[in-house]
């Protein structure tokens, strides 16, 4: 992970961001869902609203890169949660997803949330329980008509 750096997104970020979501979601969420709930997940035509989280203070969006962009996390800065946090499955389990979530923590602590929040995929909630994260419900969401199953977590935030 030592070649990657991380910075705020730019507007041009945003295909590249989608890409990695898609593939994180296809790829790495296969484990814990149907293939009609990957369908249903993956984000479509949602290039605009991308760019336009990549423009607003009410997110912060930060891009990990080496030679494209390798991942991504978006904290919600008023709703002290994070909106997402996807690394492409080729760099998964090498840091880049901690190293992230670390990042948002502390622009969440910075903004003056005392806790934060994420709602996380299936395959993604030991990820968070080891950093901490506490299990507070399951959810459930309606993507297409498809029902999709994910956690609620919460963590306390060192002030």
């Amino acid at each position: 992970m030592l070649d990657v750096s991380v910075r705020t997104a730019r507007p041009g970020d945003a295909e590249a961001i989608l890409d990695v979501k898609r593939t994180a979601i296809a790829e790495l969420a296969a484990s814990a869902y149907t293939r009609e709930q990957l369908r249903a997940w993956a984000p479509g035509e949602a290039l605009e609203e991308y760019r336009a989280a990549t423009t607003t203070d009410a997110f912060q969006v930060l891009v990990a890169c080496d030679d494209g962009v390798v991942g991504y996390g978006v904290l919600n800065t008023s709703g002290c949660r994070i909106e997402g946090l996807f690394v492409h499955p080729l760099r998964a389990r090498t840091g880049i997803g901690t190293r992230l979530l670390g990042l948002l923590e502390t622009s969440a602590t910075l903004t003056g949330c005392r806790d934060v929040s994420v709602i996380s995929s299936l395959n993604a909630t030991g990820f968070y329980e080891s950093r901490e994260y506490v299990r507070i419900e399951d959810r459930r969401r309606e993507m297409d008509d498809v029902g999709l199953e994910f956690v609620l977590l919460e963590k306390r935030l060192s002030q």
